[in-house]
């Protein structure tokens, strides 16, 4: 038994049934596992690819669309047709079916426009607004549940879905709207967006080389109070123009601007805080930092919305931890005199500010709450106005209407304008960053010299030149609309001129950037391109005049309007002769508001520079001269003693330089001093029935001679007004007393 027991025990080494039918569940079970999982990872891998692809179908779309080479849509039906800013609008469509899942594109695009009255973005166009700023698109990929097959020919299911992709697409592309590299230097390749250069004489493209250009739009003003609150608005514009069409490539906004502030804290109260100036980087303006300094607030309902920053942050003062070597570029106005500022006191470092008196007379304004007036300049940055440095005209030039009208004359002045900026930051400035001063030090003003006169206009000039005078013809009708233009320069920073300095010097776009000048917008390193500097149409901003006053010129001189729908500078003929007529403007934030003074510099800074004008009479043509050293004013009345003559009927003109004409009650000569020859006055017309007859100066002296005299039919006496040493005291009256016996000197 125990040998039978012993066999049978060590037998036992198999498996039961039972534990074979469990081991078989639980592999089942395993394997069942196995495959699910595997399932589960297959789905989910189909399902990531199936999300990439979506998100690649939206990306693709939004890329497409920054792609645009127009503004406007492409109608002329002729291929190829180009895509535009406008074709960006709401679509839905299905592609070709991708890996066996299909697909629906859908793109919302909502157009944003900027909102001047409250600084921020609507949906709603403005008033006579085209164009949006920027297209908000919104774009879903979509894909219903749908079985397909894998690679190993097992069949699967993929639930619906789907994905969302929003960008921004603006309407003035720049180098990153487009993420398309070129092969050849794997930079950003800029869509070529379509802008039509402005039209001539009005609108002038200045060459910046490399086939760049720069121009200003005409001055839009918006007029609150009539010479008190006035907001203007331009833009720059620089583009390129190449084989590939006209490309968009910056625009820097403008609003120059007149407010009513209040000041409402110095620095180290509570509330003192407001924005050092911003400043322009070299290709883009850099946004000043708050700071603690004095603020002000808007202090009138007429103001224009734009005041609110305009009185906060128009002040200079105080100090921070990150403020410039160069300190000038923390005050708003560089060229400022020391004494404008305040020395001490609540407000100390800031400039000065004032108001006006019930006699009109500025008065000082320096405690907190009192009222005050001022005038900015805003610069859109990143969407919103800030207040910038002012602006500052280097130079101002007055043309006729025919200039300018075609390419030849629109060389010459785009190569006297760049070439003026370039000389002007080229020239020694000493100890400029440290206390800035007016500039071309010990030069003439402006910074280079103006275009010589050298021919009979409108005859063609030489090469670089500006006509200076122009002509109204015999027909009483004609009228001629004079145009001005101002060239402004920034304030240079000493960052700015190191960056240009060291790229006249062969360094690179890299290794020059220093300090806020860092150009990594363009990266360009062509120095017309990082200058501050702009030319603008002035005509109906500036002031008008003319001298002798309305005769034989009369130019208009309206009140500024909205919009422009003033008339400036539009010359007319009264009679025969010559004018000199004048345009006026001020070189800083107020010539383009052509408001009131704002402080005690205005006179100072205002520009002035003439045109002659001649109103063709029987005789011919003779050219006017422009007077460019010291000037005085003769006047007198024109009395007759003969009975049938009117003193009317006389007429007055110039010789030798001199400007004269007839006023109601007698004559007016602008009379040049220092010339070779002594500037005359002839009066003629009173000799018509063939009598003898004298014209007599009454009170003559050693300065006033009788030269010449004829009688006769052709009756005419010519008296000299100055010696070409001795000049008449300004407004000396010499009375003209015209009689039928000789005079008696």
């Amino acid at each position: 038994m125990d040998t039978l027991l012993k066999i049978k025990s060590s037998g036992q080494t198999g498996f039961s049934l039972l534990e074979v039918l469990i081991g078989i569940a639980i592999f089942a079970i395993g394997m069942m596992a196995l495959a699910s999982l595997q399932r589960n990872l297959t789905r989910s891998a189909a399902d990531a690819n199936v999300r990439t692809v979506a998100t690649n179908l939206a990306e693709g779309l939004i890329e497409r669309r920054k792609g645009f080479s127009r503004i406007q849509v492409d109608t002329d039906g002729i291929p190829p047709l180009f895509p535009a800013y406008d074709d960006i609008i709401n679509e839905s469509y299905t592609p070709a079916p991708i890996g066996g899942i299909s697909y629906t594109v859908t793109a919302v695009v909502t157009d944003y426009y900027y909102d001047l009255v409250n600084d921020n973005f609507t949906t709603t166009a403005p008033a006579g607004v085209g164009v949006s700023d920027f297209k908000y698109v919104e774009v879903t990929v979509s894909w219903i549940a749908q079985d397909f097959r894998t690679t190993e020919g097992n069949e699967m299911a993929i639930g619906t879905g789907s994905i969302t992709v929003t960008d921004t697409i603006s309407s003035v592309t720049t180098s990153a709207a487009s993420r398309v590299a070129t092969q050849e230097n794997e930079e950003l390749d800029l869509p070529a967006v379509d802008y039509s250069p402005g039209q001539n004489p009005d609108i002038v493209s200045l060459s910046l080389g490399d086939n760049k250009f720069k121009e200003s739009l005409l001055p839009q003003p918006d007029v609150f109070i009539q010479g008190e609150l006035v907001e203007t608005r331009f833009d720059v514009i620089t583009y390129s123009q190449t084989g590939a069409g006209t490309r968009f490539l910056r625009r820097e906004e403008f609003i120059s601007l007149s407010c009513e502030c209040a000041l409402k804290a110095a620095p180290g109260d509570a509330e003192s805080a407001s924005r050092r100036p911003t400043i322009w980087a070299g290709d883009e303006y850099a946004e000043g930092h708050f700071v603690d300094k004095p603020y002000g607030v808007s202090d009138s309902n007429q103001n224009s919305v734009f005041c609110d920053v305009c009185c906060q942050d128009h002040h200079d003062g105080g100090s921070s931890a990150d403020d410039h070597t160069d300190t000038a570029v923390n005050q708003y106005y560089p060229f400022r005199a020391t004494g404008d500022y305040f020395a001490s006191g609540s407000f100390i470092g800031d400039h000065k500010h004032y108001n006006r008196n019930d006699l009109g007379d500025l008065v000082l304004t320096d405690s907190v709450n009192g009222s005050y007036l001022e005038a900015c300049k805003l610069v859109r940055k990143d969407g919103f106005f800030r207040v910038a440095q002012d602006f500052r005209q280097e130079d101002l030039n007055v043309f006729p209407a025919d200039f300018l009208d075609d390419q030849t004359e629109i060389d010459t002045y785009s190569l006297y304008v760049t070439g003026a900026a370039d000389a002007y930051e080229n020239a020694s400035y000493p100890d400029y960053e440290a206390a800035p001063a007016p500039p071309c030090i010990g030069g003439p003003a402006p910074c280079v010299a103006e275009p010589t006169f050298g021919g009979d206009y409108p005859t063609p000039l030489n090469s670089g030149e500006f006509p200076s005078w122009t002509r109204l013809s015999l027909d009483t009708a004609e009228t001629q609309q004079l145009r001005s233009r101002g060239v402004y320069i920034d304030y240079l920073s000493y960052d700015i001129r190191t960056v240009i300095d060291c790229l006249r010097s062969g360094g690179t776009v890299d290794s020059c950037q220093t300090g806020d000048v860092i150009l990594d917008q363009t990266g360009s390193a062509n120095i017309l391109e990082i200058i501050p500097f702009f030319d603008v149409q002035l005509t109906l901003l500036d002031r008008w005049n003319e001298t002798p006053n309305n005769r034989p010129v009369d130019t208009t001189n309206e009140g500024l309007e909205d919009n422009n729908t003033h008339s400036r500078g539009v010359a007319s003929r009264t009679n025969i002769g010559c004018s000199d007529v004048e345009a006026t403007g001020h070189k800083g934030n107020l010539g383009f508001t052509d408001t009131a003074p704002v402080d005690f510099n205005y006179s100072a800074d205002l520009t002035a520079v003439i045109i002659d004008v001649e109103s063709e009479g029987d005789s011919g043509n003779t050219e006017c001269i422009e007077f460019l050293g010291d000037e005085a004013v003769v006047v007198g009345t024109i009395n007759e003693s003969i009975a049938g003559l009117r003193a009317t009927d006389i007429d007055v003109q110039g010789l030798h330089g001199a400007l004269c004409d007839r006023t109601p009650d007698g004559y007016e000569c602008i009379v040049p001093t220092g010339g070779s020859n002594p500037p005359r006055v002839q009066f003629l017309s009173y000799g018509e029935d063939g009598a003898d007859r004298w014209t007599c100066m009454v009170g003559a002296s050693a300065l006033v001679l009788a030269s010449e005299v004829t009688n006769g039919q052709n009756a005419h006496a010519t008296f000299e007004l100055a010696s070409a040493v001795d000049p008449q005291p300004d407004g000396s009256g010499y009375d003209v007393n015209i009689r039928s016996t000789a005079c008696s000197l």
